[in-house]
């Protein structure tokens, strides 16, 4: 595998590195650390992983290409003296080096798209750049022998434009991560201080002007039954503390992994707010909708990629026709009603066992790997149940 950060580790790429090792592969992640911090090579659970040092930062715009090439140089050096069966590349920027060692192996080449790159990158870099490197994509994702993606709009979008064999691995969650009792949520919530009979919503992420914060803090102030717990870390940080003042908003700070999962199971609605007018937008498929499916939760989102689209066909929560304190304090109003809430909540925890979990994950991985390495060990038949057929209808596209 080829990583441009240092696995330190990367949620996505632990799982899915995890899964093949369990598998019976041997996966060995060549990784980028531009801080210098890193073991130069360690063993993380059944991982092999092997850094390569080259300081630099993100957002350097275009001039990041000379640290891109002598990257390249570093890792194609050490990437030809490893002998391997498939190569997975994670993310447009390491598809070109990886479709080269995959070539001139001869050997299996996957590409693994976390999201639109050259769309992510709108305002870091010129246009022109963007537009090359959509004509680069177009080109590899042709000749690659298997693209992996987030979401079905985005495997849709790569199917269009050339893409001979795709299929979708999302950002999905382990069910037993997200499993709490109901003593368990209600402990939470009283050492918070949340009353019982109150709508808590949650909301971790990075609070940026784009994560349309402004206005569900807006709206909270507002509803006299409706507490908030907001987590992450971001240049609205200041704001949020300030906003905190009032007892019904709790500023949880910066909020990683099994708390993710507690605040998530305790809340009653999980907020996802994002910039629709993002050209990354129209193939939205967060981790946000996946925790919320996972714990059986409603969600309040906007009006647009792939989550509203789940949203909308699992009857698990409400979209926004905008971000704005009118429209959100209209969701609470809805969700204030138990019934309501209880049927999306059925909804989400339904949708989430039979569509998108973390087992799902593993059934497709499996089969296609097992294209390229026959003899793989198949998944734990109690961990992925009735899944396994149900994927193998449809896999490819």
């Amino acid at each position: 595998m080829l990583l441009t950060n240092a696995y330190d580790p990367d949620p996505r790429v632990r799982q899915e590195a995890v899964a093949l090792a369990r598998m019976g592969c041997r996966v060995r992640i060549l990784a980028w650390d531009r801080d210098l911090k890193s073991p130069a090579s360690e063993r993380m659970e059944e991982v092999e992983v092997e850094r390569v040092f080259l300081a630099s930062s993100h957002g350097r715009g275009v001039t990041q290409i000379f640290f891109y090439a002598l990257l390249f140089l570093k890792m194609f050096w050490r990437g030809m003296r490893t002998p391997f069966d498939a190569i997975h590349c994670h993310d447009l920027d390491t598809l070109p080096l990886g479709f080269v060692l995959g070539k001139l192996k001869r050997k299996p080449i996957v590409y693994d798209s976390h999201e639109s790159f050259p769309d992510m990158l709108e305002g870091n870099v010129p246009r022109a750049v963007q537009r090359a490197l959509v004509l680069l994509e177009n080109f590899l994702i042709r000749r690659v022998d298997l693209l992996i993606t987030v979401g079905e709009k985005l495997r849709r979008h790569f199917a269009e434009r050339g893409a001979r064999r795709s299929v979708v691995v999302g950002n999905w969650k382990r069910l037993g991560d997200f499993s709490r009792t109901p003593r368990e949520n209600l402990e939470l919530r009283r050492h918070m201080g949340i009353p019982d009979d109150a709508l808590l919503v949650v909301c971790i992420t990075q609070l940026l002007k784009d994560r349309k914060i402004e206005a569900l803090l807006e709206a909270v102030e507002f509803s006299p039954n409706v507490y908030l717990i907001i987590g992450g870390k971001g240049i609205l940080e200041d704001l949020v503390r300030e906003k905190s003042a009032n007892p019904r908003i709790r500023f949880a700070g910066f909020v990683s992994g099994k708390q993710i999962a507690d605040y998530t199971c305790a809340g009653d609605v999980i907020y996802y707010g994002f910039d629709p007018g993002n050209p990354n937008a129209r193939f939205s498929a967060p981790n946000k909708l996946y925790e919320a499916v996972a714990a059986g939760r409603p969600l309040i989102t906007g009006d647009f990629g792939e989550i509203a689209d789940v949203v909308r066909e699992a009857a698990c929560g409400i979209v926004l026709t905008e971000y704005n304190v009118p429209e959100i304090l209209k969701a609470f109003e809805v969700l204030a009603d138990r019934r309501a809430r209880d049927s999306m909540a059925v909804n989400a925890w339904h949708f989430g066992r039979t569509s998108m979990n973390w087992d799902r994950g593993v059934v497709v991985l499996h089969a296609e790997y097992s294209r390229f390495l026959p003899g793989l060990t198949q998944p734990p038949a109690d961990s992925v149940g009735k899944l396994a057929m149900a994927a193998a209808e449809g896999l490819g596209a």
